[in-house]
């Protein structure tokens, strides 16, 4: 019986620029096993084995047959208390809680508790792993790297926090102790002397950080993003909490601790090496409507993106910018009419979450969070939620079947987080993928339909939240190598 899992630690230019409408609107540890008491909160359920097998039919529609697949054991399994819809890239842990720990125990005689949020101190963060130990603590690679799992001693206490980012940590007393909170390539340490009894950890020791500053005990992805106008993504990542925000909701020039790209040239994307550099390269909507040939991407930009993400990058791109998804990674998807740089007009849709942890975690939102007010969509419709100005369809997602080390079939096609219908398809009642995201090589590739902040704004609206929640997903590690990405 396992007893533990791991972490470690995403020439038309009149036609495009018709698009992208400004209108409004690693993990470096392992979960392991302890007979402490830990709570029921501490880590949601997952499959027997801690992988996902996407297999359910629960979710899934005639567009998504990603979910297909017999065996996804290349990914890391899903905390979810349901049946998983298709590979998913967090991680959860089996037996926690009791039972066996390979002859490796501890008694704990403190409690700590607490919550894990975003580095802004306000939004939660669900999946995130909280431990303690008196061990030094491993990094991220700075830069691109394939972030296989690396697994914690057995008597290591650890846990993974809720949807609403809670944990309760029960732990040895004693002072010279590390307090570690990861998710992805975010990284906290804080140096702990441990009371016994109860303790409850403020916030400013369990959030994620919102800079690179290994002296401080603080690692954060490094991401190259596209400097957009319309679709700033540059505004998500700073109400996220890697910039300061000014009163409108916009990043405040000079404060973000990313990296902007000017957007008038495609020669970032010509430079594999500088592209290496980042863990994550976001090419928003608006991205690509004056570079020289869009949307064609030249083969050595596509050769580019295609090792940078096999290599262990994550790639995100949204609507307009679908050439840059669709060329690199042909056989994902299905775009509907792919001659077209984006559709017309722009639609809203009536959209579903279909990931339960997406689900789970948006539900367990403060209200104030789930109503920002301004005339934005709002959560309360749960797991309705309206996504606004979408300038792409996805017709059809397809399984896509490589081996793993072992030499059986992985899909690494597709998962679905969010549906709807496509108002300016040729089918406007066909439910279709809009949120999602595929495994290829060491790394992963996201994609939205819709643009994500289009206007400015203060406060997350929906679209924004389930970008932030992808880009955390797609950032955890790998339990086993994964497999080479596909022929082609």
């Amino acid at each position: 019986m396992r007893t533990a899992t791991s972490w470690r630690a995403l020439s038309l230019v009149s036609a495009l620029a018709a698009g992208c409408s400004d209108d409004g609107a690693g993990q470096t540890a392992t979960q392991a096993t302890s007979p402490g008491p830990l709570t029921s909160t501490s880590l949601p359920g997952t499959l027997s084995d801690g992988t996902s097998t996407g297999t359910s039919d629960s979710t899934s529609t005639s567009t998504s047959q990603g979910s297909t697949s017999e065996d996804t054991s290349t990914t890391t399994g899903a905390p979810t208390t349901g049946n998983p819809s298709g590979p998913k890239f967090n991680v959860g842990g089996s037996d926690l809680g009791g039972g066996e720990t390979d002859g490796c125990s501890f008694t704990p005689d403190a409690m700590l508790t607490g919550t894990v949020y975003a580095p802004n101190l306000q939004l939660p963060i669900s999946g995130a792993l909280v431990y303690v130990t008196s061990d030094p603590v491993e990094p991220p690679t700075d830069g691109a790297y394939c972030a296989e799992c690396v697994k914690l001693a057995c008597d290591t206490p650890s846990a993974f926090t809720a949807p609403d980012g809670t944990f309760s940590l029960p732990v040895i007393s004693g002072p010279n102790q590390k307090l570690v909170v990861q998710k992805g390539q975010f990284l906290r340490v804080v140096d702990l002397e441990i009371a016994p009894g109860a303790t409850a950890l403020p916030a400013d020791q369990t959030n994620l950080p919102g800079q690179w500053n290994p002296d401080a005990g603080m690692w954060i992805p490094r991401i190259a993003v596209y400097d957009t106008d319309p679709d700033k993504v540059k505004n998500v990542l700073a109400k996220f909490g890697l910039g300061q925000v000014a009163g409108d909701g916009s990043l405040v020039g000079g404060t973000q601790n990313f990296t902007l790209i000017s957007d008038d040239s495609p020669v970032f994307l010509e430079d594999l090496t500088e592209m290496n550099k980042y863990h994550i390269i976001f090419v928003p909507c608006a991205t690509t409507k004056f570079w020289p040939g869009a949307p064609t991407v030249p083969d050595s930009r596509r050769e580019n993106v295609k090792a940078y993400v096999a290599g262990g990058g994550k790639w995100y791109a949204t609507d307009h910018s679908n050439e840059y998804i669709e060329q690199p990674f042909p056989d994902y998807q299905e775009f509907h009419a792919p001659a077209m740089p984006d559709i017309q007009p722009a639609y809203d849709s009536n959209g579903t979450v279909v990931d339960p942890e997406l689900l789970a975690w948006l539900q367990a939102l403060p209200p104030a969070l789930k109503d920002i007010g301004g005339g934005n969509p709002t959560l309360n419709q749960l797991p309705g939620i309206l996504t606004r100005l979408n300038y792409s369809g996805i017709d059809l997602i397809s399984p896509v079947i490589v081996q793993d080390m072992e030499g059986k079939d992985v899909n690494v096609g597709h998962h679905t987080w969010v549906e709807g219908p496509c108002a300016s398809c040729s089918n406007p009642q066909m439910v279709r993928p809009m949120a999602i995201t595929g495994q290829y090589g060491c790394g992963r590739m996201m994609y939205s339909t819709f643009e994500n902040s289009s206007d400015n704004h203060p406060g997350l609206n929906p679209q924004e939240l389930v970008l932030l929640y992808m880009i955390l997903e797609i950032g955890v590690c790998f339990e086993k190598p994964p497999p080479p990405p596909p022929p082609g």
